[in-house]
């Protein structure tokens, strides 16, 4: 039988997305302390609840927006064929073309569509209505059917980075929800339970986690040089990318980081406990290429997982360089997460 990592509390959730959104602050406004045993719907309908609220005080984003509308003066350009075809030169108006601002951007539309969404979805019947009575405040900006081009072309500056924040809040209910194409009804599919979708939010998390808060290494990600020749291939372009989840430098020292979001931390082999060979083969790899691009520097590497059954603490020198396989509680408070992780790394 699979064992799933214990369930991971919804405000533990979050954070993880503000790290991995890298979005620290902007998350800080929205206070989620007292909604620890909602669902992730309800989680996410008041979290853009609550920053639209917060754009609205502020001011929503606006944009020029081209319209065409028959005035008693001149605006804009004149449409000089259409007015006096209409003969309304004779009755001092005209046909213009103006540029005016409005807050039917593209940004407010996927907000406003994303409302719409989580009208659906949303479970806690206090919050449907909040969600619902939003959605119709918001009758100066069209209505769009979410797609994930949509998504790609929206365009934010950078003196906008709540808006970016809210942005990724609704990219993630478009890629959470799944709408019945009858009743257009929406529901949530169980995102925790997803270990694809989980393993890219728990690589993006620990990456920006390190940048944030461990303050004696550099973290980023980089791609590793095969330590490779060929005479049919002289640019080695066949090779794999090899992409690490993290790197961390600190003068000569150098860690490699592996984040894998499993169901279990280990595998079983004819009935016997093993690391995920896998995952040890790929961080060796890793090792080896960068120690022979750098033989000077120190280099180690890590693997991490998420605690199913027990806590792992592993520690090999394998070749001459120190592999740990370690596993952090993502349903610990968070407090503890946080001393949990900076313990693995210094």
């Amino acid at each position: 039988m699979t064992v799933l990592p214990p369930k991971i509390p919804i405000r533990n959730l979050y954070y993880l997305l503000c790290y991995a959104w890298n979005h620290l602050e902007q998350g800080a406004l929205v206070d989620i302390s007292r909604d620890s045993s909602i669902s992730v719907a309800d989680l996410f309908a008041k979290l853009l609840c609550d920053g639209v609220e917060h754009i609205s005080r502020r001011g929503m984003q606006q944009g020029y927006e081209q319209r065409e509308e028959e005035l008693a003066g001149l605006r804009g350009r004149i449409d000089l064929i259409g007015s006096a075809r209409r003969l309304l030169l004779e009755h001092g108006r005209a046909n213009c073309t103006f540029d005016e601002l409005s807050v039917d951007t593209h940004a407010n539309r996927l907000i406003k569509a994303t409302l719409k969404v989580l009208s659906g979805a949303a479970e806690d019947d206090a919050i449907r209505k909040r969600v619902r009575a939003l959605h119709t405040r918001l009758r100066e900006i069209g209505e769009v059917r979410l797609s994930k081009q949509m998504f790609r072309s929206v365009q934010i500056s950078s003196n906008e980075r709540f808006y970016r924040f809210l942005i990724h809040i609704c990219e993630f209910v478009f890629s959470s929800c799944l709408v019945d194409s009858r009743t257009g009804t929406s529901k949530f599919r169980d995102f925790l339970r997803d270990e694809r979708a989980m393993a890219r939010v728990f690589e993006d998390f620990l990456l920006n986690f390190l940048k944030h808060e461990l303050k004696t290494w550099n973290a980023s990600r980089e791609n590793i040089r095969w330590d490779a020749a060929s005479d049919t291939d002289g640019s080695l372009s066949l090779l794999p990318r090899m992409r690490t989840d993290v790197i961390l430098r600190s003068g000569e020292r150098c860690r490699i980081a592996d984040a894998k979001y499993y169901s279990a931390s280990t595998s079983n082999y004819y009935e016997t406990e093993k690391i995920h060979a896998a995952n040890l083969y790929q961080l060796m790899s890793y090792v080896s290429n960068a120690s022979a691009a750098e033989p000077y520097a120190e280099i180690a590497g890590i693997l991490i997982y998420p605690r199913v059954d027990r806590t792992l603490r592993e520690r090999y020198r394998i070749q001459g360089h120190v592999i740990e396989v370690c596993t952090v509680d993502l349903s610990a408070d968070w407090r503890e997460i946080h001393s949990e992780l900076l313990s693995l790394f210094q």
